[in-house]
């Protein structure tokens, strides 16, 4: 099986447009909007670099969304992404490290439709883990 690979750390922001204005991230793509994460989202890398994008910024959608109250109590790094080869291996990963679910698999309008799951670590740290 195919060792996860960080994919990108996401970061909380309250307004996108504002913070990337004011901070040495520039757009690297499209902003979209996810229904289903209630959310405003887009990739993002340092100003100038023609790297991948590393860092997913996420403006939370009203008070309903998932993110909002880490919004409101603590802005700022949030989450780190693992690549993985499809749902069962990052399932098993998972379930190795002893890791917690948070969300059921859901795909992903950021990431053209590509599946994603949240899962907190024995150390409460959020992982989104990516399938192919």
């Amino acid at each position: 099986m195919m060792t996860p690979q960080i994919h990108h750390f996401g970061m909380i922001v309250m307004e996108l447009e504002e913070h990337l204005s004011q901070s040495i991230w520039e757009l690297k793509g499209d902003i979209v909007e996810d229904p289903l994460q209630q959310a405003r989202l887009c990739m993002v890398g340092p100003v100038g670099s023609s790297e991948t994008p590393l860092v997913e910024l996420v403006q939370p959608i009203g008070k309903d969304s998932p993110t909002y109250r880490a919004m409101r109590d603590a802005p700022g790094w949030h989450h780190v992404c693992l690549s993985v080869h499809d749902e069962a291996h990052a399932d098993h990963f998972a379930r190795e490290a002893h890791m917690i679910p948070v969300t059921p698999w859901k795909p992903a309008v950021l990431f053209g439709g590509r599946a994603v799951r949240f899962f907190y670590s024995r150390q409460k740290e959020l992982i989104e883990f990516l399938a192919h």
